[in-house]
């Protein structure tokens, strides 16, 4: 009988414990552990109180706990660079390290690397004082996006449709000490993400995500990291695929020049503007809160077997695709406007494991919110219209004061 694999996720919200979820369904897969743990917990899995920056004390549990793998999903564990502390210490880990993944987090490394690979983006300019970004802002085309360097949640982009605006927003960011401040003209097109599997020289699309950014129905409010999904977008081609598939291995080429190839997950975030065209806007380290459960639903393969075969330098030989099902899946963020409100209708749903929690407090048995993101829920079917109205029944079923998500979804234009 094979020996039962421990595994160590490293990480702290939803998609922590959507990758759990998807991991306590194979059989070889004997404990799991989170570090530094979901806010709501279950028996699939265990919270462990350790920092996610915290190498040391994160190798120890590791020797500690027999952890066979370990997959850092946060950005900090992955600036820590975890990936070459563990790997210099014998230990089995999945993640591209610190030097590889520097594009991914850094939205600035990362607009500079796809002007040096020719890649088509929108127009931008990087820059570390206040008049250079105003005088940069003379010269654009309105609306522009404005993003801070790296990804710290809600206020770390905005869209501005008029120049003062803008200048407003950038104040802001120059006051609180950001540098490398992003500006870029916006694309108006549909939004996705293609994501992919690599050992760092070949890699594998997963699946394509349709993307939901702004707050609001029909694309209004603030733009977000991401408020929803569906799973796989109908509106990419293979052109595209191929396109955004070409990039992607021209990225991974110039990386393993530098000497530090990238192994992990990818994912490229885009816009179509026109047919078979599309702009690259940034890319992510590892799939999102918003869309991991909707990506999970969809992959047939052995996730544990394929990171291991990126370890052990076998996977070009062993896969030359990521089996994925028929499934069709969707997923929606609900957020809350009021702090410590109770959430009702959990008991309503039927399967709690499509529910996964970004900052959820339990107090006795009352769930409670958080103000701002607070849980995304994800359901799958044959098709995506089924998938679709099963979403938003569960959805109907949840009711406290101040909730708040998308309610077109997936919604036919």
């Amino acid at each position: 009988m094979e020996e039962k694999k421990n595994i160590l996720i490293i990480g702290h919200s939803a998609s922590t414990s959507a990758l759990a979820n998807k991991f306590s369904s194979y059989e070889e897969v004997g404990k799991i552990y989170i570090a530094s743990g979901n806010t709501i917990t279950n028996d699939k899995w265990e919270n462990v109180d350790i920092r996610e920056d915290d190498l040391t004390g994160l190798l120890k549990f590791a020797l500690e706990n027999e952890i066979n793998l370990t997959i850092p999903i946060s950005e900090l564990s992955l600036k820590s660079d975890i990936v070459s502390f563990f790997q210099s210490n014998g230990q089995y880990i999945f993640g591209p390290v610190a030097n590889a993944c520097n594009f991914a987090i850094n939205n600035a490394t990362g607009k500079k690397l796809l002007y040096k690979i020719h890649a088509q983006t929108s127009k931008f300019g990087i820059f570390d004082k206040m008049q250079q970004a105003q005088d940069w802002l003379k010269n654009a085309k309105f609306p522009v996006t404005i993003k801070t360097n790296q990804y710290n949640g809600l206020g770390d982009r905005l869209v501005c449709p008029t120049i003062s605006l803008a200048n407003e927003f950038l104040e802001n960011l120059f006051i609180k000490g950001e540098i490398g401040v992003l500006t870029e003209e916006y694309t108006f097109g549909h939004n996705f993400t293609i994501y992919f599997i690599t050992d760092g020289y070949s890699a594998i699309p997963i699946t394509s995500v349709g993307n939901y950014k702004f707050e609001q129905d029909g694309d209004g409010g603030i733009l977000t990291n991401g408020v929803g999904c569906y799973a796989p977008d109908y509106k990419i081609s293979e052109t595209i695929l191929s396109r955004v598939s070409n990039v992607v291995r021209n990225i991974l080429t110039s990386l393993e020049k530098k000497g530090f190839p990238y192994m992990g997950i990818l994912g490229v975030d885009c816009t179509i503007t026109g047919e078979d065209k599309f702009y690259i806007n940034e890319f992510k380290p590892f799939l999102q809160d918003f869309d991991t459960a909707t990506v999970l639903d969809l992959i047939d393969e052995n996730l544990v077997k394929v990171f291991m075969a990126c370890i052990d330098g076998l996977f070009a030989d062993e896969y030359e695709q990521i089996s994925t099902n028929e499934q069709s899946s969707i997923s929606a963020v609900v957020s809350a406007k009021k702090e410590g409100v109770e959430i009702k209708g959990f008991d309503m749903i039927d399967n709690l494991d499509c529910i996964d929690f970004i900052n959820v407090k339990k107090s006795s048995e009352k769930y409670l919110t958080t103000k701002g993101q607070n849980f995304v829920i994800t359901k799958s079917a044959s098709t995506l219209n089924r998938a679709k109205t099963y979403l938003y029944d569960d959805l109907s079923e949840l009711n406290f004061d101040g909730i708040k998500y998308r309610k077109d979804i997936a919604k036919c234009n």
